[in-house]
């Protein structure tokens, strides 16, 4: 890992970085989260490691980038939704 990647990785991050890969090696990604048939949600953001510029962090929910908040609303809609169906018992 390349000094200036690290310094600039969000702790979230579990991304193996290699400088050599030049500006590929400026994505950050936490853990991905199965949500239902092969989607996953996954937290990434780039970060210039010479300038600390970020761009993001996002909630990639298949190939759509959410903003934090998005992601936190679909959340709660969902919650809301599976809460409203009626107890199968």
């Amino acid at each position: 890992m390349g000094t200036d990647t690290v310094e600039h990785c969000p702790p979230w991050c579990v991304t193996a970085h290699d400088p050599a890969r030049g500006e590929d090696d400026w994505l950050h990604q936490g853990e991905p989260v199965a949500l239902a048939d092969g989607v996953s949600a996954v937290l990434c953001m780039s970060v210039d490691p010479t300038t600390g510029e970020r761009d993001g962090p996002y909630v990639l929910i298949g190939d759509t980038q959410h903003t934090p908040q998005e992601a936190e609303r679909l959340g709660m809609v969902l919650s809301a939704l599976a809460q409203a169906l009626p107890d199968p018992a």
